[in-house]
């Protein structure tokens, strides 16, 4: 009877005992894992061309959220017609000019309206300044419309005369104020407020009033206005 055989085992070497000690069950996972992100990531990228993602703001936003816009800069150095200086209106006194009448002048046009919040904030700052610059050769033109006041100008006389309002309040129609407003495609808002040079255009436009902006930026468009040559 012949011997049973036994079974010899290949005895591994010090380097293949470290490889096979080092590639553990969770070692191998993890390295799919990674092996498989990097795959994913590679093709995201292929198939986006290349771009790179918005993190900023703009990708924060949500899509119920509207997109805030610039507003487009205002026209300025805007001519107007000279049909349109010559256009003659009345004050509130019956009395009739024309803005041609001050062709030598820089004019601050205020439209305006007694009911009207901001331009009360307003008026005690136009009164400032045509007190502050009339003897260097402005005029401020207030404008008050018919259908603002509901044709009813004993009320803004009255009203005039309790702010001690130095200057001409033009009794209006829309005759003048439509067309100051479109020269300068603004919308019709009360209060607002036009700097005319002294060759009769516009060189700066105000729509609302801001209390700690306008009259700083209005005093700075007259001063230019007054000293410029043109």
């Amino acid at each position: 009877m012949s011997e049973p055989h036994s079974k010899k085992t290949k005895e591994l070497s010090p380097d293949e005992k470290e490889n096979d000690a080092f590639w553990t069950p969770g070692r191998v996972a993890i390295t799919l894992v990674v092996g498989v992100l990097v795959v994913g990531y590679v093709i995201s990228r292929w198939s986006s061309g290349g771009n790179v993602t918005n993190t900023g703001p703009a990708a924060n936003r949500t899509a119920n959220q509207p997109v805030v816009r610039m507003a487009a800069p205002e026209p300025a150095f805007v001519p107007l017609p000279q049909g349109l200086r010559d256009t003659a209106v009345k004050t509130i006194d019956g009395e009739s000019l024309k803005l041609s009448d001050y062709a030598d002048k820089v004019v601050v046009l205020n439209i305006w309206a007694t009911w009207c919040g901001p331009c009360r904030l307003e008026m005690p700052e136009l009164v400032k300044i045509s007190n502050e610059y009339k003897t260097r050769g402005l005029v401020v033109l207030g404008v008050a419309t018919t259908y603002n006041e509901r044709n009813d100008p004993e009320h803004v006389k009255d009203f005039v005369k309790a702010q001690n309002v130095p200057y001409k309040i033009i009794w209006d129609d829309g005759t003048l104020a439509q067309p100051l407003v479109e020269a300068v495609q603004a919308r019709s808002v009360i209060p607002q407020s036009f700097v005319i040079s002294r060759d009769g255009r516009i060189v700066k436009h105000f729509s609302g009033f801001n209390v700690y902006q306008t009259p700083q930026l209005m005093r700075q468009a007259i001063e230019d206005s007054l000293n410029s040559k043109g």
